[in-house]
């Protein structure tokens, strides 16, 4: 017999913190909350094993906090750590939850540790709830599609031909009685149509997911899980930078869910199981100190000449981004001083590559962002009937997990990698072995 139990809990901070995701301005804090952040725990068992997922409404956290989070649901409710996963959706208007990426590269150098407390503390909270008010359930899975045919989002380099990833894919939860208690949705798009400018807490897009779904359905707990996400944006698609367009693209992306909820079967016995596969990518060489501070140099002159040119915005947010990445390569070869790049990652890697089974359904949590390829190719030799990929599951790495091309062409991306070519081989591998180990 299928049980499963839902939870959720605010984890907006209480007071003015730092937030993350963008250089500038370099003590960007909110001011107050424009819409809650969330933690949302599912539990389920069959009788013989028992998972629970929760989903975040933060940028990232740490290997080291989500470990804590995990060790702590196994302490007060005996599920094991391993079968625990920990996300986050990756929302750029939350608070900071590890060391600032952009001048302290050591994770254990928190921000906000009293921010980081209460959230743990809260994630915890909601999977005791979600344990002890499980019920008879019944869940279901269905894949629907939303992307750059809806004006949403798509590649952030390449909106015509550039690998990109449009399913809304759905796992829902219902009762006996056939009301529905909770649903996560996975889709792969960076949580940022809010900008640097905006100084309130939000979800970003997944707020108003959570909105729409919620106006149909009042009282199911929703979760979001960020997919393969590194190269995917709302760049060359997005009406604008505001709460408006947040609700415009939540909200297109939200109607797909529904039509999946609305549409779904569902079981009442389903196969559970769990497995994680760790995986070291190879590191890459950094240019020393002086040659990156020249290439912020360069990087920041084709931004603000394109800027006083009045150049179209999309040429003007590109030089943005890769003088961004200029940044974050001067602050890190700045920090490292006479300790190795694996030094510094000391306990951020190996990457945890996590796989869940929940029936014909596969949750895969990778601890990074990374690019759309990867998770086009675990899905596509998936021999399960949904497979997501959620990114920033179970801690964060520093920098991308980029394919091999994105490094001869030097995006942003790759600039904010840690990791050399041969990551993208690496990655996948790992997140297929690990479906293999729960087929």
């Amino acid at each position: 017999m299928l049980k499963a139990g839902v939870a959720i809990r605010d984890i907006t901070p209480m007071g003015r913190t730092r937030t993350g995701g963008y250089p500038d301005p370099e003590n960007r804090s909110a001011l107050m909350a424009h819409d809650p952040l969330y933690a949302s725990a599912y539990y389920f068992t069959n009788g013989t094993t028992k998972l629970i997922f929760i989903t975040s409404d933060i940028i990232s956290m740490s290997k080291d906090r989500a470990n804590e989070v995990r060790m702590l649901i196994e302490k007060h409710t005996g599920i094991s750590r391993k079968n625990v996963a920990v996300s986050c959706t990756h929302t750029h208007s939350g608070p900071v939850t590890a060391g600032n990426e952009w001048e302290r590269f050591d994770e254990r150098n928190e921000v906000n540790p009293k921010t980081n407390d209460r959230i743990r503390d809260l994630m915890l909270e909601a999977a005791r709830e979600a344990v002890d008010t499980a019920f008879e359930a019944e869940i279901g899975w269905g894949v629907g599609q939303c992307g750059r045919e809806q004006g949403i989002g798509g590649n952030r380099h390449d909106p015509e031909n550039g690998p990109c990833d449009p399913s809304v894919s759905v796992l829902g939860i219902r009762d006996k009685e056939g009301e529905l208690r909770g649903c996560m949705v996975n889709y792969s798009l960076h949580p940022t149509v809010l900008h640097a400018e905006n100084f309130f807490y939000t979800a970003d897009y997944p707020g108003y997911i959570r909105r729409t779904i919620n106006d149909k359905f009042p009282f199911l707990i929703f979760g979001f899980q960020m997919g393969s996400s590194g190269d995917q944006s709302t760049r060359f698609f997005r009406e604008g930078q505001d709460f408006g367009e947040a609700k415009r693209v939540g909200g297109a992306i939200g109607q797909t869910a529904l039509h999946v909820l609305e549409h779904m079967t569902f079981v009442s016995e389903a196969e559970l199981r769990s497995a994680s596969v760790f995986v070291t990518p190879p590191v890459k060489e950094f240019p020393t100190h002086e040659e990156a501070a020249a290439i912020l140099e360069s990087s920041r002159k084709t931004y603000e000449d394109l800027v006083e040119a009045k150049a179209p915005y999309a040429r003007i947010r590109a030089a943005q981004s890769i003088m961004e990445g200029s940044v974050f390569m001067e602050g890190f070869t700045r920090s490292l001083g006479n300790t190795t790049v694996e030094e510094l990652l000391e306990g951020q890697v190996p990457i945890e590559c996590h796989a869940m089974r929940i029936g014909d359904c596969c949750i895969v949590g990778i601890g990074c962002e990374n690019f759309v390829a990867i998770s086009q190719a675990v899905k596509g030799a998936s021999p399960f009937g949904v497979t997501m990929l959620s990114s920033v599951t179970n801690g964060n790495t520093m920098g991308y997990v980029c394919t091999d091309e994105a490094y001869d062409r030097f995006c942003y991306e790759a600039q904010c990698s840690t990791f050399a070519k041969g990551a993208q081989k690496a990655l996948t591998d790992g997140a297929l072995e690990a479906v293999r180990l729960v087929r």
